[in-house]
């Protein structure tokens, strides 16, 4: 089960991605939501945070992320990631690599939130 929405954090509005029970047969779905989310607002607006676990599925299809990532871009101010195991850190840091988007990589949830936040 995943989470897509739009939260308040400080008084800042997030797109919120909950993959912490997502599996791999809801990606596509989970991703799916955030693009529609995503298409509705202004270019180069979205704060975005990605929250996984141990079963996150963030290689499933490398060519549909990649697709993702290629249409949100132009909304995605900064987007962050936080709570992946250490190998799915390390793997996603090298796809983002060849990203044009602004993403770090935390620890935990709160590290994120407080990192986007100070985007203005």
């Amino acid at each position: 089960m995943f989470d897509v929405k739009f939260i308040e954090y400080k008084g800042k509005r997030i797109l919120y991605h909950d993959m912490r029970e997502c599996d791999s047969s809801e990606f596509a779905d989970m991703l799916n939501k955030s693009m529609d989310l995503a298409a509705k607002e202004p270019l180069s607006s979205i704060l975005s945070i990605a929250i996984g676990g141990e079963n996150t599925p963030i290689f499933t299809d490398h060519e549909m992320f990649i697709n993702y990532l290629a249409k949100n871009t132009p909304y995605v101010k900064a987007s962050a990631v936080a709570c992946l195991p250490e190998i799915k850190m390390k793997m996603l840091a090298s796809v983002m690599n060849k990203s044009e988007r602004k993403l770090q990589l935390f620890k935990t949830e709160e590290e994120a939130l407080e990192w986007l936040i100070s985007f203005k």
